[in-house]
């Protein structure tokens, strides 16, 4: 009796994970994600549970600033947090991996992942927002699928993207370049102006 309980529980949990009512890798206590972010974590890690390795992204979402340290983290394997912290309407987001995949995400990879769309991240819009959830949830996927040398899809960030995060700097250079040659323009033209000026006064 007691065995067919077990078994009946475990089909039971089975059922509930296949259908939706149990998404291990979405903890949405602040009510952030949209359907497309949430189908976007779900459908890649079941992805991943079909590999040897089975690695995890996993997204949570809490009502507070500080201490965003996911509880489970120093007992996790080849697992990625994105912790995403709200207080009125100001957020925060983080990204913690365990300690097996810290060559992967580094602190410049995790800095440069959350720079590249920081806009949007920064957004009081919450579509607008997701959008850049989904975008740093992908980086951390590509960035998974390279340490463990799985084949890129659908989900992992296009090869213009990858190098937004790759050089972050090599993206604000034309801007800074135009920031340069307008800040000279400018220049040029008061001093010419000062010089005509000068010589109306003669």
């Amino acid at each position: 009796m007691k065995t067919r309980f077990i078994w009946l529980f475990g089909l039971l949990a089975v059922f509930m994970t296949m259908t939706g009512f149990v998404q291990p890798n979405i903890e949405d206590h602040a009510h952030i994600l949209n359907k497309e972010t949430k189908t976007l974590i779900k459908e890649k890690n079941n992805r991943y549970l079909q590999t040897k390795e089975q690695p995890q992204i996993t997204v949570i979402t809490v009502k507070k600033l500080k201490d965003l340290t996911p509880k489970s983290l120093n007992r996790s394997k080849r697992t990625v947090f994105i912790v995403v912290g709200q207080k009125g309407k100001k957020r925060d987001v983080q990204i913690f991996s365990s300690k097996d995949l810290h060559g992967a995400f580094t602190a410049d990879a995790r800095s440069n992942i959350l720079r590249a769309e920081v806009d949007q991240l920064r957004s009081y819009n919450n579509a607008t927002f997701n959008k850049g959830l989904r975008f740093v949830f992908r980086a951390c996927a590509t960035k998974v699928d390279q340490q463990y040398q799985y084949a890129l899809d659908k989900f992992d960030l296009s090869q213009s993207e990858q190098n937004k995060i790759s050089h972050p700097h090599r993206v604000a250079l034309p801007i800074a370049l135009a920031l340069a040659f307008l800040i000279m323009g400018i220049i040029y033209m008061l001093r010419r102006f000062g010089h005509h000026s000068s010589n109306l006064r003669k």
